[in-house]
């Protein structure tokens, strides 16, 4: 919070919520681009299709789609064995995945599908492979799980863009006139709101503890106990404290 003017008869504050505008604009671009990946690039469904053109030869077609229909096709030559790669995270929980294993490279396949989906999907392919069946066609989903993660990103990225959009609040103590302004603008809106001087009982300095500091913002108290925040975002003590000697010294408190 600073002091912009300060004159016999006016006092103006102004307060710019930064830490709230980086930490807004920095969590909705990481969103934003974990979105686009989710939605262009990560595997919604997956299909494989193969065909035995000889009693020692298979080719096969694994078709991703992703969330927005678009298909890529990749050709897989002589797969050799479908198998379940077991991955722990780090709180101790399991996650699942189709290998296809070839001679020439493996392919990996969705990862986020039950484990009983990733059976059954291992067990049709392996016994295509090794049977003389002459075609197979199978397939996984995880649609729900992409939809459900997609519409958690747009939550956070609408949080974040609220804090990205805090207002910028001025305060103007007006002598002349016996009234206080304090005006918010944003890009959700303007919102001006005033009081006489004479109606406000005292200036108190509320502190929030966060992880490993406070921080602190400016109340004005209503003489009917009323609480008027200047700077709904808490700030840096050294500024607010400042502020608020200003103050009282301009209104003789």
């Amino acid at each position: 919070m600073k002091i912009v003017e300060e004159t016999r008869t006016r006092l103006q504050l102004k307060h710019r919520p930064l830490r709230y505008w980086f930490i807004g604009c920095c969590i909705f671009t990481i969103c934003l681009g974990f979105l686009i990946y989710c939605l262009f690039f990560e595997s919604a469904s997956v299909s494989l299709n193969c065909d035995r053109v000889s009693p020692t030869q298979v080719n096969c077609e694994l078709r991703r789609f992703n969330l927005l229909g678009s298909m890529k096709k990749l050709k897989i030559f002589d797969p050799r064995e479908a198998y379940i790669l077991t991955k722990t995270t780090s709180k101790g929980g399991r996650t699942y995945q189709v290998i296809i294993l070839t001679p020439f490279q493996d392919f990996p396949l969705l990862s986020h599908v039950s484990y009983e989906e990733d059976r059954e999907f291992t067990l049709k392919t392996n016994d295509f492979i090794n049977s003389r069946q002459t075609s197979l066609f199978v397939q996984q989903n995880q649609r729900n799980y992409l939809f459900f993660l997609n519409l958690s990103i747009l939550i956070i990225m609408a949080i974040a863009a609220y804090f990205g959009t805090s207002p910028v609040t001025i305060c103007t103590f007006y002598k002349s006139i016996d009234r206080v302004f304090i005006e918010r603008k944003s890009l959700r809106g303007n919102q001006v709101i005033e009081y006489p001087l004479e109606s406000i009982l005292r200036f108190d300095i509320q502190e929030k503890q966060y992880k490993y500091s406070k921080l602190y913002r400016v109340v004005i108290i209503l003489k009917s106990f009323k609480e008027i925040p200047i700077n709904p975002q808490y700030t840096d003590e050294s500024s607010i404290r400042y502020a608020v000697s200003r103050i009282h010294s301009f209104l003789k408190f």
